[in-house]
């Protein structure tokens, strides 16, 4: 009886331990949510008991209002890096979606391998080669011997490739095709599942269809004023209804990006996931990251002021409702762990935000940049160019011409900057060797050289004027180090959370910390962030 009284005991201690953790780990990264706008339009959101989406956290959730990114980069691949490891650019190494090799002297992009094929369709792939530093997923990985499933989903490679980590497996949407693909970093090939996804029809369901409003016009709290300034995608017009062409092409697969349908595929791929590699079903917890792009499309195209914008979010909202309605269902919400944030925020169209009243620029900064070179190869009598590529805001020196020309960088640096901080576009400029010395007391500087790394930044670093965009490539846009740049939601519910509003100053690098507390496993190898207690304490 005793033996018996022991192991039942033991089995009990056993059940109590595994219920200290969840099952499944769902990390949703809203691409370019600035942080007011879920607070904005939360009267649009589903409200009903079991059917909840952005209300899920606001209303049952720990919500994080302060929270603040604490680099100057405010880009895509950046945030969901800084999102994934929990530290800086400066440690993590992903310092931009795009920059300039000096060493192979090409450009490369954030999640770029030139050993890794795309499956799934013919093209070249991606991998996390470029990322320097662990991820959550990955210790969550390692802390269960190799046990935990971990997968990433994305219409952006860099959204999924990034959040998946080293151990996971990451999957995107190929807007060539409509296809969701994956690299040979992950598999051998496409898993069978997949393919069937693929071949569902699913993505040649949207053929004529049309993006309509959810609401009357009138009950948004956006309106038809920005309109004249949006620049919306090709195949597109300015104002509703969004029409779908009626042949499946090329063009029919990217428009399909900037539209809620996106959402939906991702949301329907998420599930397959779910499904075919049985996640949260057993006692090891797993991961799965869904970094939702249509937001960012939407807001670059039409302005973050839009009624697109809004009825981008009224509808991804509603699918978030039912996709945890369906996890409710198949795990049991107490046992999911649900996290969302956004990469970036985003700044209004700068003709918009001078139209209401508020200073706003369209800068031609890399013109500017061409100008400024041209006249220091006249002073310095050379005909070659002494800059070697312009990513911007990284400007790249061509040293190699310096020393042909006798010039001595520091010189040519400090000329540059004179001349190039003269653009009204351009708030302020920054040099590799001033950027390499720690000891900044201002905000802006300090973001700066959190974005730092010294092998894949410029030998000067650009910083744009407030409200300014440095190059026109979209109606609105991101990536400054201004407080509607580094502002997004961090908020967790599901699981055993209480519903708490923490309005101190936080970071989206203390998640992945605080996830790795909740897990008790090691942190990433260079975090940065602090564990958040009422996350952490829960349990």
């Amino acid at each position: 009886m005793k033996k018996f009284l022991a192991i039942l005991s033991l089995c009990v201690l056993s059940k109590a331990a595994l219920a200290e953790q969840p099952k499944l780990i769902v990390q949703l990264t809203i691409d370019q949510l600035r942080g007011d706008l879920l607070h904005r339009y939360k009267q649009h959101f589903v409200n009903q008991r079991n059917r909840k989406g952005f209300n899920r956290f606001l209303e049952q959730g720990i919500t994080y209002d302060n929270t603040h990114y604490r680099h100057a980069a405010t880009l895509t691949a950046v945030g969901h890096a800084t999102l994934a490891t929990g530290t800086l650019p400066a440690h993590h190494g992903i310092v931009a979606n795009h920059w300039y090799d000096p060493i192979t002297e090409q450009g490369m992009y954030c999640v770029a391998d030139d050993k890794a094929k795309m499956l799934g369709d013919a093209g070249s792939g991606a991998s996390p080669a470029n990322l320097n530093a662990s991820t959550f997923s990955d210790q969550l990985y390692m802390g269960s011997n190799g046990k935990a499933k971990v997968y990433a989903v994305s219409i952006k490679d860099r959204g999924a490739v990034l959040t998946g980590g080293h151990f996971g497996k990451a999957f995107w949407y190929n807007k060539s095709t409509g296809n969701f693909v994956t690299s040979n970093y992950y598999y051998d090939a496409l898993p069978e599942w997949a393919q069937e996804f693929n071949e569902s029809g699913l993505k040649d369901s949207y053929i004529g269809k049309q993006w309509r409003l959810s609401l009357n016009e009138d009950d948004y709290h956006n309106d038809a004023q920005n309109r004249i300034f949006q620049i919306p995608p090709k195949g597109f017009n300015r104002g509703f209804p969004h029409n779908m062409p009626k042949l499946t092409n090329d063009l029919y697969y990217r428009m399909i990006a900037s539209t809620p349908f996106g959402d939906e595929m991702t949301i329907n791929f998420a599930k397959s996931i779910i499904e075919n590699e049985k996640l949260g079903n057993d006692n090891i917890t797993d991961y799965l990251s869904m970094s939702f792009s249509v937001n960012d499309y939407i807001g670059h195209t039409y302005g973050p002021n839009s009624i697109e914008a809004e009825d981008g979010l009224i509808k991804l909202d509603s699918l978030l409702a039912e996709f945890f309605y369906y996890l409710d269902k198949r795990i049991g919400l107490d046992n999911v762990l649900l996290v969302i944030a956004a990469d970036h925020g985003v700044d209004a169209i700068p003709e918009y935000k001078k139209a209401r009243g508020f200073s706003g620029l369209r800068g031609e900064v890399d013109k500017a940049v061409d100008t400024v070179n041209k006249a220091l190869m006249q002073k310095y009598g050379s005909e070659s160019s002494f800059i070697k590529s312009a990513e911007l805001p990284n400007i790249y020196f061509d040293h190699a011409a310096l020393e042909k020309a006798d010039v001595d960088a520091d010189d040519f640096a400090e000329d540059f900057i004179k001349e190039v901080i003269k653009d009204p576009a351009v708030d302020r400029a920054y040099t590799k060797e001033v950027l390499k010395k720690p000891g900044f007391r201002d905000d802006v500087s300090q973001r700066v050289y959190n974005n730092f790394v010294p092998t894949r930044s410029g030998d000067i670093v650009l910083v744009q004027a407030p409200s300014a965009i440095m190059k026109s490539y979209s109606a609105a846009t991101h990536g400054s180090p201004y407080k509607y740049d580094t502002h997004v939601p961090m908020y967790f519910a599901g699981w055993k959370l209480k519903p708490q509003r923490i309005t101190r100053l936080t970071s989206p690098e203390d998640i992945a910390v605080t996830l790795s507390s909740v897990m008790k496993v090691g942190y990433p190898d260079k975090a940065t962030g602090t564990v958040l207690p009422e996350v952490a304490n829960s349990h």
